[in-house]
């Protein structure tokens, strides 16, 4: 079990895209995550046409926290399908703290991004900083202690964010916007 999840993990840290997931991967793979699985069948015209969009958001949430994109092939394994109760290609559903949903909406990347920045991303709250990384921590006491630069740090990721990084990286640019968008707006003594 130990050695299928460390696989696991390196497969979905060197890859990029959404995270291929199997019968024996799938639990484990969601486990402690929000989750926005694509069900699909590669002989599938609607799931050939959608893959570049979900393969873009597997990449722009590949080093989530709390997130994972994933993809599940019915035709390999059917059983798993069957189990969540797919009847036609692709189906989207996504997991929310443990209980899987039905997605209905748009298949664009841009809206597929909106819904999983809006229903499934937890961020990290530099007022409550409970749920932020060790990393994220670190970076808010960092910024706390350099005021003067929080404005330019902003700029100057808001400047990287467009540019060709790894999964990792960008995650890591997104992660250090936040922080930095709720120290710009917060008013002065309330962080």
């Amino acid at each position: 079990m130990f050695h299928a999840l460390l696989a696991f993990c390196l497969f979905a840290a060197v890859s990029g895209g959404a995270v291929e997931l199997t019968a024996e991967s799938f639990d484990d793979a969601i486990a402690g995550k929000n989750a926005f699985i694509k069900f699909f069948a590669p002989w599938c015209g609607h799931c050939k046409a959608m893959k570049p969009a979900w393969d873009q958001l597997g990449d722009e949430f590949a080093g989530s926290n709390s997130v994972l994109v994933g993809d599940v092939d019915c035709t390999v394994h059917a059983d798993l399908c069957q189990k969540h109760g797919v009847s036609g290609y692709p189906t989207l559903k996504y997991w929310k703290d443990g209980s899987p949903e039905p997605y209905n909406g748009g298949r664009d990347l841009s809206t597929l991004t909106k819904f999983v920045e809006d229903t499934l991303q937890a961020l990290c709250l530099v007022a409550d900083p409970k749920d932020c990384s060790e990393k994220e921590k670190a970076f808010i006491a960092s910024m706390n202690a350099k005021p003067d630069t929080v404005a330019s740090q902003l700029v100057r990721l808001e400047g990287m964010k467009a540019s060709k990084t790894t999964p990792a990286l960008k995650q890591w640019i997104n992660q250090r916007i936040n922080i930095l968008k709720q120290l710009t707006e917060a008013p002065k003594g309330d962080l």
